[in-house]
């Protein structure tokens, strides 16, 4: 018999089995005040989210640093959350007088947070590469320009051979960058990526009351700027760097990193490995199954996995190694292929993630439906008495840029040459794996969320290319690398945290909506700018990052796919089949059985690059958190949850080291997960 009906999926009230407080620790009761949002505040944003972006083409492509956004923990958004307080601090106690209050902390962290991941992989890291991959890579032996140049509409990327070769070979001495070459593309593009931004913040508004009040989802990202601007004394940050446990586990995970960043610079000093990779040993089948096995030790993912209730982080890491053990399954009943990356046996365990997400999305949107339904009746019909006056867009409003947002996208599409029943359905699908991407990382606090399929991925298992035509699947491609494959910077998850964040300090999120959109279209401006100016003066081909590999990867499949159509297999069907129903199977197990220990987020990502990469240090902060509960209880698992704010901080701390090193040096080092 059921024992907790009420709670719709896929979370329950956390206090069903553990207090909000073990969870996620205490949180600061939001104040009365609504000055977070000032002149001051906003300029200095404005300002700092600028100067990044214009710094993170150099800082990540050229050097070859640790990313400065990277993830939806941004190390650039969390460092000046960090040198503000820390001059707060110090400005008390020279002039016995705070400059900034905490909320204009906040507000400031919440611009550069949202913006963080336009220069990087966000938007413009594969954006503007594959608008010229399918021009300048074209040769002989690919056919690219017999095949590929018919299907590509005049205004959809930049066939210009000056541009193009320069742009990945760098400009001659003495000549200018040829913007002329990418003002009709990149004018195009941002209508899309606009009606796309649209979408995903008016999609932010209308979850964000069932997720943060119905379902009291912990945000756990935004956890370290609340613990970090928790008053002291009247004063914010102080009570955090008082602690000595903030500052112990500071002071390991800097350690470490600052010893491993030495043994770069100079080979003879030793250093302490933290990430293996274990390929090596699995050459005889069907233990090659489990390639790739990696093992890592990352700090800031071990933090935040401490902050999660335990069937969370469990869920993430039991789902990577399920899939992994299937693969030796198959893989000793004759399949070809691993886990992961390659054959028969990642295309079934790719098929079953894609049926777990099309099932997480219905059941997402199921609590949610009385709330769109009566938004959508808002646009025709305003009601007087709509509870959204503390909502970041009034329903209406939301409700309107969500038909919008996809309407715009719609029209995008169908004038790029897709078919108009294709484009339909790829933006569903669009909007279903935002909608679990996000919950994701609203409930999981996982840094960096990857798929290991795209929403095309489903149309093509659906129809087979055959079924897509030419044109449909070429501007698919596009879309696809430039926008939808690589999501662990995209707009949605920030915009929910940053309201969740507003919202525990005291912001007025209304006000702030408006200042996310210029930060946005401000942000998107400089970066686009610094982007062209980098690849142009050092070549975008030379980078220490390749942009290259995965845009010349999707437009080799195109031409493979347009020179031999396949039709749909039916193993596809089966796998998508057979994820949906475990999907199912665990909702129905963690909704009604309160005793079931695996939350059923983790399946969808679990042969994804994140989950390949992070389900260790998972494993690692759930461990500690069961064993801390365990032995000392919940009044052990608050003493040590400062302990694991200094990992993160120590993460963060390290990563800002580094990347000021290799800016002068010239020699980048990775830190953070990336």
């Amino acid at each position: 018999m059921p024992i907790d009906r009420q709670p719709p999926f896929p979370g329950r009230p956390t206090d069903s089995r553990t207090s909000r407080d073990q969870v996620s620790g205490p949180h600061p009761k939001p104040t009365n005040s609504w000055r977070g949002i000032t002149w001051r505040s906003a300029l200095l944003g404005l300002v700092l989210a600028g100067s990044l972006c214009a710094l993170t083409p150099y800082n990540d492509y050229v050097i070859g640093n640790t990313y400065i956004a990277g993830n939806h923990f941004p190390v650039g958004a969390a460092a000046v959350l960090l040198a503000l307080s820390l001059l707060n601090l110090l400005l008390r106690r020279l002039r016995g007088r705070v400059l900034l209050t905490a909320q204009e902390i906040t507000v400031v962290y919440i611009i550069v947070m949202v913006t963080s991941g336009i220069p990087s992989t966000g938007l413009l890291r594969y954006l503007l590469p594959v608008l010229t991959t399918p021009y300048y890579f074209a040769t002989p032996g690919n056919r690219w320009e017999d095949v590929l140049w018919g299907h590509i509409p005049q205004w959809l990327g930049v066939s210009d051979p000056v541009a193009a070769s320069w742009f990945w070979e760098g400009m001659p001495v003495g000549a200018s960058v040829p913007w002329g070459a990418w003002w009709l593309p990149l004018s195009r593009w941002a209508l899309l990526i606009a009606a796309l931004w649209l979408l995903m913040l008016s999609l932010a508004v209308l979850v964000r009351k069932q997720w943060a009040e119905s379902e009291r989802l912990t945000f756990p990202l935004i956890q370290f700027p609340l613990e970090v601007l928790r008053p002291g004394d009247g004063t914010p940050a102080l009570a955090f760097f008082r602690n000595r446990l903030v500052w112990v586990g500071a002071a390991a995970v800097f350690s470490l990193h600052l010893l491993n960043g030495l043994h770069q610079h100079f080979p003879a000093i030793p250093s302490i490995p933290a990430f293996w990779d274990l390929d090596s040993y699995l050459a005889d089948r069907p233990w090659s199954a489990l390639a790739p096995l990696y093992i890592g030790v990352f700090p800031a993912t071990i933090g935040f996995a401490y902050l999660l209730s335990l069937e969370v982080a469990a869920g993430f890491w039991i789902a990577t190694l399920f899939m992994k053990a299937e693969g030796v399954v198959l893989s000793s009943l004759g399949y070809e292929g691993a886990s992961a990356w390659g054959g028969v046996i990642s295309q079934v365990t790719r098929g079953q993630q894609m049926g777990g997400l099309l099932v997480l999305s219905l059941v997402l949107l199921w609590p949610l439906r009385r709330t769109m339904i009566k938004s959508l009746r808002q646009i025709f019909a305003p009601s007087k008495t709509a509870d959204d006056a503390q909502e970041p867009l009034s329903y209406r409003f939301a409700a309107a840029g969500l038909v919008c947002g996809l309407a715009l996208a719609f029209a995008w599409l169908v004038t790029a040459g897709m078919a108009p029943l294709l484009a339909a359905a790829f933006l569903l699908l669009l909007v279903g794996t935002y909608l679990v991407l996000t919950r994701i990382v609203a409930e999981a606090g996982i840094l960096m969320v990857h798929l290991s399929f795209t929403p095309a991925d489903y149309l093509l298992a659906l129809s087979g290319s055959a079924g897509l035509g030419s044109a449909s699947l070429t501007i698919l491609t596009f879309v696809d690398c430039a926008l939808t494959w690589d999501l662990r910077e995209f707009f949605m998850p920030s915009a929910l945290n940053a309201f969740r964040l507003a919202e525990q300090s005291g912001i007025r999120t209304r006000k702030l909506s408006r200042l996310i959109g210029v930060a946005l279209v401000l942000c998107a401006l400089i970066a686009v700018l610094a982007f062209l100016q980098t690849c142009y003066r050092s070549g975008a081909a030379s980078a220490a990052v390749s942009l290259d590999s995965h845009p010349r990867r999707f437009f080799a499949t195109l031409a493979f796919q347009l020179e031999n159509p396949s039709k749909p297999a039916s193993f596809e069907y089966l796998a998508m089949a057979a994820g949906g129903a475990l999907v199912a199977a665990l909702a129905y197990l963690r909704a009604y059985f309160v005793w079931w220990p695996i939350h059923p987020l983790g399946f969808v990502m679990a042969t994804s690059w994140a989950s390949l990469n992070l389900w260790s240090s998972l494993f690692l902060g759930w461990l500690l958190k069961l064993l801390t509960i365990r032995y000392l209880g919940l009044r052990g698992y608050v003493q040590l949850r400062p302990l694991f704010m200094g990992i993160i901080m120590g993460d963060i701390l390290a990563a800002v080291f580094w990347i000021i090193v290799g800016l002068f040096t010239g020699v980048g080092i990775m830190v953070t997960v990336n």
